[in-house]
């Protein structure tokens, strides 16, 4: 049962969290200098409504008639985030690899239950595929991003997991890696952000409806052994202990554990915070060998 005081606490934690995003992430973005070998094409409406939903995409140049892309979710524990603040790194991941990234804006917890955002990225995913007919799809993301490219990634797989998760959009093409950066693993039922995934209301009418892997990603990572993933984390990441039991379960997969180096600290994300650092450019260069030179 999900009580009013569990509910305001973590209404507190998410108001929290989002001050301090926006105060770290502001001067990050007033600074970054953008590599300049990539075609942006900004704002291109994937779902229209009161609220539209946007995506970008970054080609590199000499890139012509690609059938295949990333898609880039950006993090945020799932109620903060937009593509903006993943731009830099999605455009260096589309020269190192040499294909199109597509960067998507997703509607943010509390206003979307979990199901709903990845309805939406499938949407986003069937929107490139009729419009640039991109028909391979790589999912990459960060923190919750992270979390969100690897449920994508195996629910777009698995009818049977994407009808558990409550999604019933039919996507078209074909996912073939994820890459994670500093994903976030667990999420609590009871705690902040997993509370929004389902958006309960404290009755005793409530029921969980997900699945007990959607609050843990643990428990679905041996349904597709198929699936390319490579994992990223950092010594400073607060998530790392996380990444490394969750990369146990996955024995195919590429990880990286960057160390610190100097003044240099392996944060939580630090690519998509400097993507030029040499930690960052080897993280980013096997998140394109995952993708495109692991067939």
């Amino acid at each position: 049962m999900f009580n009013s005081f569990i509910r305001y606490r973590a209404e507190k934690n998410r108001q929290l969290f989002i001050k301090n995003c926006n105060i770290s992430d502001a001067p990050r973005l007033e600074e970054e200098v953008f590599p300049a070998d990539c075609k942006t094409e900004m704002d291109i409406i994937y779902k229209d409504g009161d609220n539209p939903l946007k995506l970008d995409i970054y080609t590199p140049f000499g890139c012509y008639g690609a059938k295949e892309c990333f898609i880039l979710i950006h993090g945020g524990a799932f109620v903060y985030g937009f593509k903006k603040l993943d731009q830099n790194f999605g455009m260096h991941l589309a020269i190192k690899a040499g294909i199109p990234v597509v960067n998507v804006d997703y509607t943010l917890m509390p206003d979307a239950t979990l199901s709903q955002i990845i309805d939406e990225i499938f949407k986003a995913m069937n929107f490139v595929y009729i419009k640039y007919g991109f028909k391979k799809f790589h999912t990459v993301g960060d923190s919750a991003g992270g979390y969100l490219a690897y449920i994508v990634a195996v629910a777009a797989r698995s009818r049977h997991i994407s009808h558990g998760l409550w999604v019933f959009e039919k996507l078209k093409g074909n996912v073939e890696s994820a890459g994670l950066i500093c994903p976030g693993i667990r999420n609590p039922i009871k705690g902040f952000p997993g509370i929004y995934f389902e958006n309960l209301q404290g009755t005793k009418k409530d029921m969980q409806r997900l699945p007990n892997y959607a609050y843990d990603l643990n428990l679905v990572a041996e349904r597709d052994t198929g699936l390319r993933v490579a994992i990223v984390t950092g010594e400073d990441d607060f998530l790392c202990d996380q990444d490394r039991e969750f990369k146990d379960k996955l024995p195919d997969a590429m990880y990286y554990e960057a160390k610190n180096d100097g003044e240099l600290k392996m944060h939580h994300v630090f690519p998509i915070a400097h993507p030029e650092w040499p930690q960052s450019v080897k993280a980013i260069e096997m998140i394109a060998e995952n993708a495109v030179g692991r067939r």
